[in-house]
């Protein structure tokens, strides 16, 4: 299901600068598959875009035709205000950082580095220099000598992204380049990929199926379900303000449900859910009538939980709880309403000791009471 004109302006931004790549109605085939349907994607120079989508979504095939791995079955790319679906991989200057880094085990990481400026005919001294300069900025120049199988996870991630940069591309494609380190390096890798991205104003088009590296990096997030561009947006956006069912459900954190609208007046609507009324303000971009069937979302880290019954709430039901995880100083704790609905709760740790919650409390057959306010509330698109 391909977007409109007025939907893509509408999700890419201002028009008015000329985009660096367009995606214009591009659809890629496998035999009787659509990998990816009438994609409809503009992207600015100096962006930093994540593709994020469940597996077999589209998204590393969206990269690929950008690289020049797969060619359209339909529609066009453009790179810089050219066509670029025919030219091959080496005539793009669009060098791709791969998941498995694709370094070669023969070379020493200085070579690593050196190999893209020798395919372009540079001479030894000059690509010599700028790979020097880039182990530098990557502050592995100490390195240089040392074989590839010498390095740790995070040491080769900064060769192949060296590699990738020595030669000043345009535009820098990510195929899930952090996914093989553990939890720390991913953090330290992810400020690195920031700064760079910032100080050398490259375009960076990253595919990944982690929110919180999508989040935590890019400018927007495309996210992607059966080769369909579901939304386009800032971070915020996706997370807050999710255009379907299947966004809400993806960025993980948020609880999903339906019911009728069964009250209006000047500010709120009431919507009979499942778990009973819930109050909402009232949208000033879409009118609403009596019995219309809605989709609310309220995030989980919007809710409240408290021991007692509290009048003042715009939201408040009964709970028991079904069980917690602890990360760090997070909390996300799954609670039963009296309906038998599960919802999703996140709390600092501090929060819940502040209002006299532990585990014996709750298992011991006390009630609880989880509450949010009707400004929480975003009400799917219909």
């Amino acid at each position: 299901m391909g977007q409109t004109k007025d939907e893509t302006r509408k999700n890419t931004g201002d028009m008015s600068q000329e985009p660096q790549i367009v995606f214009q109605n591009v659809v890629k085939y496998f035999g009787n598959t659509t990998a990816v349907e009438k994609m409809n994607l503009t992207v600015k120079k100096g962006e930093f875009i994540a593709i994020m989508g469940s597996s077999g979504c589209g998204k590393t095939t969206t990269l690929r035709m950008l690289a020049g791995m797969e060619t359209p079955s339909e529609g066009e790319i453009r790179l810089n205000g050219q066509r670029i679906n025919e030219l091959k991989p080496s005539e793009r200057n669009t060098p791709m950082v791969w998941q498995s880094l694709a370094l070669f085990p023969f070379l020493n990481v200085i070579q690593n580095v050196e190999f893209g400026l020798k395919m372009r005919g540079i001479g030894t001294e000059e690509r010599r220099r700028r790979s020097l300069e880039w182990l530098s900025r990557m502050a592995i120049e100490e390195f240089a000598e040392r074989s590839i199988d010498q390095l740790s996870g995070g040491q080769r991630q900064r060769v192949a992204l060296a590699r990738a940069l020595v030669t000043e591309p345009p535009v820098l494609l990510l195929d899930e380049p952090l996914s093989a380190l553990d939890a720390n390096l991913v953090v330290r890798m992810q400020g690195v990929l920031s700064r760079l991205q910032k100080e050398l104003g490259i375009t960076f088009v990253y595919v990944t199926h982690s929110q919180s590296e999508a989040f935590a990096m890019a400018d927007r997030v495309v996210i992607m379900s059966k080769g369909v561009v579901e939304q386009v947006g800032s971070p915020q956006e996706v997370y807050r303000k999710p255009a379907s069912r299947f966004v809400a459900n993806f960025v993980g954190s948020n609880n999903i449900l339906n019911g009728d609208v069964s009250a209006i007046d000047t500010s709120s609507v009431i919507i009979e859910t499942e778990i009973g009324a819930v109050r909402a303000n009232l949208p000033t971009d879409h009118e609403y009538s009596m019995g219309v069937h809605l989709g609310l979302v309220i995030s989980a880290d919007a809710m409240d939980l408290s021991m007692t019954e509290e009048q003042s709430k715009d939201n408040q039901f009964r709970c028991r709880l079904v069980s917690e995880s602890f990360v760090g100083a997070m909390v996300t704790m799954l609670v039963e309403t009296d309906s038998g609905i599960e919802l999703k709760i996140q709390l600092f740790q501090k929060e819940l000791d502040q209002i006299g919650f532990s585990e014996n409390t709750s298992s011991s057959g006390t009630f609880l009471w989880v509450s949010w306010s009707k400004s929480s509330v975003y009400i799917l698109p219909q």
